[in-house]
């Protein structure tokens, strides 16, 4: 074989293995529709689409994120409204139980349900979604944000950190809730408090010992007794019940400057039918006598004092030494209830926060919808094949090699005589 003849199979063999790469990929272009784009051959397109698609997988993930976030503020939402409802029950315990009659099994069964609701809002603090996620323990991921002793306190571990989610480029929502901003900061006239504290004191309200609000005789050794009111405000209410054996009788008076003189003057307008006169002794002590051998104090309450558990006190006649304190009889339910109020309106503000950005999570969203739409049509632009123009190149390269082969054959077949003659 000459150099010639070397040469000439060299490069038809180069030909023909080129034809059929360019076959190949043609082939390949017109069964998917897409173009095969090489770096080599088309940089600007390999860059523009490799820029697209980077930018499609994110705009996915935001869409992802805006479904997956709406998702944990509806769970949290119901949370919210299972709170609020509780509150609801709450504030219908603590009027039905600040009945002065109350008896004491009746009493009992009110203490019960408000420890089932405080368990109740344990619970739903310490609520999960559907992944495992924590509602109310901020970053703190699965961990229970809240721990309750064996004395009842209610402490929170979780994070104080609300847990943030993208949903767009430069946006974030909350996912979920710091459970110390929800269940211990609620803000009412004395400064914020903690929800379950809140519970706490209505159930010790009425755990108080009723037999702690009735004195004992007063009248033990002597035919007259001593009693000190608490010191008041500029504008305070009292009332109490003097009980003989002829009967009951109820005094109240407003007091004005911790001066009880308004308060015995009532006291003696009933003199005629109560059996008992009172004597001013100044500042917040008044003497007390009667016709009867006996003489309690009972249902003691007061409003406006500049302490609002204080006592009434028993003192010795001679040494004005104190010998009992008589309890109120009930605590003050109406500055429970104004607290309840205030949780109530606290959770509703938070619940609030939940339902924008539900809101902001659904606009973008909708906005990443449209983009994505657009990438795909931009990506689309980008790599699917002009097939019109694929099956004419086809067509083409298919001649251009039958043509090589049929030259091919012409020449690989002819001896050394047929070039000579």
């Amino acid at each position: 074989m000459t150099i010639g003849t070397t040469r000439f199979f060299q490069n038809n063999s180069e030909l023909f293995s080129r034809l059929n790469e360019d076959l190949k990929s043609l082939q390949s272009q017109a069964g998917s529709g897409k173009a095969d784009l090489k770096l080599s051959e088309n940089f600007r397109d390999v860059a523009k689409l490799s820029a697209a698609d980077e930018m499609r997988s994110q705009t996915k993930q935001f869409i992802a994120n805006s479904g997956r976030v709406q998702t944990d503020l509806e769970t949290l939402d119901l949370a919210m409204d299972r709170l609020q409802n509780v509150l609801i029950r709450l504030q219908e315990v603590s009027v039905e139980s600040s009945n002065d009659v109350l008896l004491p099994e009746e009493r009992q069964r009110f203490i019960s349900e408000a420890k089932m609701l405080k368990d109740e809002i344990f619970e739903i603090a310490n609520q999960s979604d559907s992944f495992g996620n924590s509602l109310f323990g901020g970053v703190s991921g699965k961990s229970l944000p809240f721990e309750m002793a064996g004395n009842g306190k209610v402490s929170f571990v979780g994070s104080a950190m609300a847990k943030q989610i993208s949903v767009s480029n430069g946006l974030s929502v909350m996912q979920n809730f710091s459970g110390a901003d929800i269940f211990q900061n609620a803000e009412g006239p004395n400064g914020r408090f903690s929800v379950f504290e809140l519970v706490d004191d209505l159930i010790n309200s009425l755990s108080v010992d009723l037999s702690s609000t009735v004195s004992t005789n007063l009248l033990k050794s002597a035919n007259s007794a001593v009693i000190e009111l608490p010191d008041t405000g500029p504008d305070a209410e009292i009332s109490l019940t003097l009980a003989t054996a002829a009967g009951d009788t109820s005094f109240s008076a407003s007091i004005y400057g911790n001066d009880y003189s308004a308060f015995v003057t009532h006291i003696n307008s009933k003199t005629a039918t109560s059996g008992i006169t009172a004597t001013y002794l100044g500042g917040n002590r008044v003497s007390l006598q009667a016709t009867s051998s006996e003489l309690k104090v009972t249902n003691f309450t007061q409003n406006g004092m500049t302490d609002p558990n204080s006592s009434l006190k028993v003192l010795d006649p001679n040494t004005l030494a104190t010998v009992e304190t008589v309890a109120q009889n009930k605590i003050n339910f109406g500055d429970i209830s104004v607290r309840i109020t205030d949780a109530f309106e606290h959770f509703a503000t938070k619940r609030a926060e939940v339902s924008a950005a539900s809101r902001r999570a659904q606009d973008a969203e909708e906005a990443n919808m449209d983009i994505l739409v657009g990438l795909e049509e931009d990506i689309a632009d980008i790599e699917d094949a002009d097939l019109a123009a694929v099956l004419t190149r086809i067509e083409m390269l298919m001649t251009q090699k039958e043509a090589a082969q049929a030259t091919f054959t012409r020449i690989t077949s002819k001896s050394l005589f047929d070039f000579l003659g």
